[in-house]
């Protein structure tokens, strides 16, 4: 954040809290609840690393602090971001290839549903964000009263465009008019990556959150996007048919988003590290108290269960199992976002 501010002389363990051991309690006060269990959580973590915890001081007061600022909106905003940018990024990749006769998928699924489905999936995102205001009535100054320099505001900006975007091509669907359509792939795809990217530089502007900092972030973000809104194209668009083999087209990029998921997510968290406090974040998913949410929900529910489900949908042609698979690619994909949102916010800042 670059304060113009020089410490003279002062002990480094004030400054930095990776050389503080917190305190459950005070001498003359106590914590709130909710910030006791944070710091006995991130204690418990950084009492197993390997050499003690490198704490030189202990903490004996300080002033109370929001545990999580941020909690399940954002989340789930960042999940229902995905699937309406996927959705739409999804049938402007593919709907080329289904005109051409190259790949199996029901039109209206690509022409309406796909359309209908980023539009859902965008109001619900832009009522997350508005909720999560500290005042939500004050929500138009975002757009009337904006900081153009501030991703919130650019983001804002992103979503209205995308929604006017899958508005004409849910118009063109409906009018038939699939010139229109194909003059809007290029626009759907652009504004696809942006609505699904701009949460990148949004989480990099919270400087103090170094966990947030990766660079492979913005390429996670995509591929997530990708991911999302093929497994609910194909979770929907088997519900709407009545059967699950109209969206047989959509196993290969599924296949090949869960594949590059699991590779940037292991390569995001076992990789060498930036500094310390990345290096805990990563730790209390995939060793501390997160490690049973991660290795059971994320990697065995979200990322191995569709694929082994989807391969024997192909083998056996079960086609029903391509629609478990989506469901749970999705709610793996959920449980990441949760569990990444809740890492970045557990290392003590002060």
């Amino acid at each position: 954040t670059r304060p113009k501010v020089y410490y003279v002389g002062a002990e480094s363990s004030t400054l930095s809290p990776a050389l503080q051991r917190a305190a459950p309690s005070f001498v003359f006060g106590q914590r709130p609840a909710a910030e006791r269990d944070l710091i006995q959580m991130v204690a418990d973590a950084q009492a197993r690393e390997r050499g003690g915890d490198g704490a030189t001081s202990r903490t004996v007061y300080d002033a109370p602090h929001a545990p999580r600022p941020w909690g399940w909106r954002v989340s789930t905003y960042l999940w229902t971001k995905s699937i309406a940018a996927g959705a739409l990024m999804m049938a402007a990749l593919t709907l080329p290839l289904e005109r051409a006769g190259g790949m199996a998928a029901d039109a209206s699924l690509l022409r309406l549903t796909a359309p209908v489905l980023a539009l859902l999936f965008l109001a619900i995102t832009s009522g997350l964000l508005v909720l999560d205001l500290k005042r939500p009535d004050r929500f138009l100054y975002v757009l009337f009263r904006s900081n153009p320099r501030s991703w919130l505001v650019r983001g804002s900006w992103i979503l209205m465009a995308d929604g006017a975007v899958a508005a004409l091509w849910l118009l063109a669907g409906l009018t038939g008019h699939g010139g229109l359509q194909a003059t809007l792939v290029l626009p759907a795809l652009l504004l696809g990556a942006a609505t699904a990217g701009y949460s990148a530089f949004l989480f990099g502007q919270a400087e103090g959150r170094d966990f947030w900092q990766s660079p492979l972030l913005l390429p996670h973000l995509l591929v997530a996007a990708l991911l999302a809104g093929g497994a609910a194209l194909i979770a929907v668009g088997a519900m709407v048919a009545g059967r699950a083999d109209v969206v047989t087209g959509f196993d290969p990029p599924l296949i090949g988003g869960l594949v590059l998921h699991g590779v940037l997510l292991f390569s995001e968290l076992g990789v060498t590290h930036a500094n310390l406090d990345v290096a805990r974040a990563a730790a209390l998913i995939t060793r501390g108290p997160y490690r049973g949410v991660f290795w059971g929900g994320v990697v065995v529910a979200g990322l191995g269960l569709p694929f082994v489900l989807l391969m024997a949908a192909d083998v056996a042609g079960l086609s029903p199992l391509r629609v478990l698979a989506a469901v749970f690619a999705l709610a793996g994909l959920w449980l990441w976002e949760d569990l990444w949102v809740k890492a970045g916010q557990s290392i003590p800042l002060s």
